[in-house]
């Protein structure tokens, strides 16, 4: 994977992050960040964490994709879809290690 897909995959994930927080209404910001406090216990609780992060990140990652020139979308893609399957695949393992 080259330096420039790697650094737009970061960057991706970051940004996943602070624009999930940033799309909420006011009361709902208020809501995320009391549950932001209090970590997550259950293994179920854990795994539905994992998922929604490897989903969103997942989503960003192909919209950054889609900046990009023909020639580097479809290795991008492949990538963002290859660590979107790694991260789903370790969400599992939460749930199986119970």
């Amino acid at each position: 994977m080259s330096k420039k897909i790697v650094a737009l995959l970061l960057s991706a994930a970051l940004l996943a992050a602070g624009s999930a927080v940033m799309a909420q209404p006011a009361s709902m910001e208020d809501s995320l960040i009391t549950r932001g406090a209090v970590a997550d216990v259950t293994p179920q609780q854990k795994y539905r964490t994992a998922i929604n992060e490897a989903g969103g990140g997942y989503k960003v990652y192909l919209e950054e994709c889609a900046t990009l020139a023909a020639a580097e979308r479809t290795a991008c893609r492949r990538d963002a879809k290859a660590l979107f399957d790694r991260d789903m695949a370790a969400a599992r393992q939460i749930l199986r290690n119970k």
